[in-house]
């Protein structure tokens, strides 16, 4: 008997212990499931809304159940959800892709662009990269309860970057502050087909979330429509403070 026949002989009895089905049964695999008992952070790609993905993400966990991922890359958050911290089994199974996903349904409050930019006018469109600002990541340090305040440099200011869990999980407050100041810098808080201004808050309608800012009466955000989508600016001055809240 040649090769070709034990090949056939071992493919015809699979073929009838399977009941006649070529179909290969699919392993189980036990999510490897990340909780956030204390604030915790973790570095992995992240996926967002039409196949971008974050390879400098750092999601960070809170016991209050309200989470968040920060794009190193450009100095901006892109998800916030409530619940579950993060399923890391395309991380860590097998050989692994090196990506997490979050735990329940997923806010994406960013597009992974830089949240600061230059505008010449308020026309003009924010830019997909960093080319221009000299953007440079500078790393976090931890504060006393273990959250990171992100650092980097841009359009040749020293910027901190903070954001706390509000009590009671209502939200996330954020706040963006530079050393120095520099002309014509916007702050992007929020795209979305429509965003409504309503009892001192801007509803970001088709998101299921709203923004509040500190002294926005001096600080005059802006809402404006580019190419369909409307976007939430502030003139980036020193310093910014904003609130996302969960509209449930």
């Amino acid at each position: 008997m040649n090769l070709y026949s034990y090949f056939f002989i071992a493919c015809a009895s699979a073929f009838c212990l399977t009941g006649g089905s070529a179909i290969a049964q699919e392993t189980k695999v036990e999510p490897i499931i990340i909780k956030a008992e204390r604030n915790i952070l973790l570095r992995s790609f992240i996926d967002l809304d039409g196949g971008k993905r974050v390879t400098h993400a750092i999601s960070i966990g809170s016991p209050l159940q309200v989470h968040y991922t920060y794009d190193a890359d450009n100095g901006q958050l892109v998800l916030l959800w409530k619940g579950g911290f993060l399923d890391a089994t395309p991380m860590w199974h097998d050989r692994g892709d090196g990506s997490s996903r979050p735990l329940g349904t997923a806010l994406q409050v960013g597009d992974a662009i830089p949240q600061i930019q230059r505008l010449s006018t308020l026309q003009s469109e924010f830019k997909k990269d960093t080319v221009g600002s000299g953007f440079k990541p500078k790393g976090y340090t931890l504060d006393a309860s273990g959250l990171p305040v992100f650092k980097y440099f841009t359009y040749g200011l020293s910027v901190k970057d903070a954001t706390k869990v509000i009590d009671g999980g209502q939200g996330i407050r954020r706040e963006i502050e530079s050393e120095g100041s520099a002309n014509d810098l916007y702050l992007c808080l929020a795209k979305a087909n429509v965003i409504e201004q309503k009892d001192g808050k801007y509803v970001i309608a088709d998101k299921a979330y709203s923004i509040t800012v500190e002294d926005g009466t001096a600080l005059k955000p802006v809402v404006r429509t580019i190419q369909g989508t409307q976007e939430l600016l502030v003139p980036f001055q020193g310093k910014i403070i904003y609130s996302i809240l969960f509209n449930q």
